[in-house]
């Protein structure tokens, strides 16, 4: 399964060393948690803050399983 919309972040949590689970509310797909990788690097951090809009490209494997996200800002 893979799509693209715009969404809002949600929250955040801790996923292992640099990555996080984002929870994300989008217009055409609700609301989704994703794995980031590099998510707590400096260059995303900013980007992945509360309530900021983001560009979400979602992949996964199964329709009904963990994804990972990428945000094209």
């Amino acid at each position: 399964m893979e799509w693209s919309d715009e969404g809002i972040v949600l929250g955040l949590r801790r996923h292992g060393e640099a990555s996080v689970i984002l929870e994300a509310l989008t217009a055409r797909h609700g609301r989704h948690l994703g794995v980031v990788r590099d998510g707590r690097s400096r260059r995303q951090a900013a980007a992945l803050q509360p309530g900021n809009r983001l560009a979400l490209r979602w992949r996964a494997r199964l329709t009904n399983i963990w994804a990972r996200s990428s945000s094209n800002r």
